[in-house]
């Protein structure tokens, strides 16, 4: 049989077999001396041995089981009996604890039915196994949060739903290193306080809060961080004057196959595109107005400078309220309102797309487990997925 060595120092190995449902290792302790747990008087008195069947990492996809002799020793001082301390393998444990470890890690970006299934462990025994490591590893990522953070914190904050019927979570992530720091039920003012109050330590660390248009998150963030700066996601800002030209486009009925060509960035087209383009807004001049306006706010966000950004808005929200389109009228009136937040953009270049992505991330670790009813698990498994640049691997 191949040698090779079993990576557990504190076993000497003493036979090792194949049979037929694996490789069967039989070890015991090189130590032969136990403190008594109870008096904490050194023996080597053995009162007798057992043996412990425990599973370890497999050896060429071959399950390997260490038969592990345990000796119970007699203390000479207060005549109690105990059985010898193994740090690899768990009190009352099947498993040792790298296996577990790697059970752990198995479980990273699949599930537990999944990994349940090709290990041949039974679920309800790994569900164990990984929460418990899990909520380990949530501590210390935790504290590792906590130690890591320093003044001018960028927040951002957006929502994700979880189930149809509009139920959503509150997602507060670190802008800046692209971690998760945690999740809250709803949407509402109050839970975006408690997530908030929750996960940051101190007020003066936070320097900029990214936000969409939502009111109940400014709200908090006000009433939270009132020295930090609030900047409005641009996506969500030109999804508002996109959405207002899809409305116009509506208007024309024979475009409902130009929405593509009317809402697409116009260096983005093709010269046969541009040629199809040019032609509709020929045919249809009052379109043309939306469509120049449109293209007219994207390039408001290529402006250097705040200053100069606060005139090309104004003169923006101006020609979309003397525009025929309602549509226009009503996103001019939205940007009016939303207008010193948008601009802090200038001063603060962040947006939310590191949440955005992550959000997908989210959806997915919902899709592979067809939903979670337990929330508390679905958000600890997303905190320790979604880790961004905390740490230099993945903890899941």
């Amino acid at each position: 049989m191949l040698s090779i060595p079993l990576g557990l120092p504190e076993f000497k190995v003493i036979k090792q077999e194949l049979l037929s449902y694996g490789y069967a290792i039989h070890v015991e302790k090189t130590e032969t001396q136990e403190r008594c747990p109870h008096c904490g008087f050194a023996t080597s008195s053995v009162h007798d041995r057992r043996t412990r069947k425990v599973r370890d990492l497999a050896i060429f996809h071959q399950p390997v089981y260490l038969f592990v002799k345990v000796k119970r020793y007699r203390c000479w001082n207060c005549s109690q009996v105990f059985s010898a301390s193994l740090e690899s393998i768990p009190p009352n444990q099947h498993y040792t604890n790298r296996f577990c470890e790697y059970l752990y890690e198995l479980c990273e970006g699949s599930t537990i039915q999944e990994v349940s299934r090709k290990q041949r462990i039974p679920y309800t025994t790994l569900e164990r196994i990984y929460y418990s490591i899990a909520s380990k590893k949530a501590k210390e990522r935790q504290t590792a949060i906590e130690a890591s953070s320093q003044e001018g914190m960028v927040l951002s904050l957006d929502e994700i739903a979880v189930k149809k019927g509009h139920q959503y979570e509150t997602v507060l992530m670190d802008a800046k290193a692209g971690s998760v720091m945690g999740m809250h039920a709803d949407r509402q003012c109050d839970s975006a306080i408690n997530l908030l109050s929750q996960n940051i330590l101190s007020k003066e660390m936070v320097q900029t809060v990214i936000l969409d248009m939502w009111e109940p998150y400014h709200k908090a963030v006000r009433a939270l961080f009132p020295s930090a700066s609030i900047v409005i996601d641009k996506y969500h800002v030109v999804q508002k004057v996109t959405q207002a030209l899809d409305q116009a486009r509506k208007e024309f009925s024979p475009l409902k196959k130009a929405r593509y060509l009317l809402l697409k960035g116009c260096e983005k087209l093709r010269k046969d595109q541009r040629r199809r383009l040019d032609d509709i807004l020929e045919e249809y001049p009052v379109l043309s107005i939306a469509y120049y306006l449109k293209e007219l706010f994207r390039d408001f966000y290529r402006t250097d400078g705040y200053n100069e950004a606060k005139e090309r808005l104004e003169e923006w929200i101006q020609l979309a309220k003397q525009s025929p389109f309602a549509s226009f009228q009503q996103a001019a009136n939205t940007l009016e309102r939303w207008k010193e937040p948008i601009l802090s953009y200038f001063l603060c270049p962040y947006t939310n797309a590191r949440i955005e992505g992550t959000n997908h991330k989210i959806k997915n670790i919902k899709r592979r487990a067809y939903g979670y009813r337990n929330l508390e698990r679905f958000r600890l498994r997303v905190f320790l997925e979604c880790t961004g640049n905390t740490t230099g691997s993945q903890a899941a």
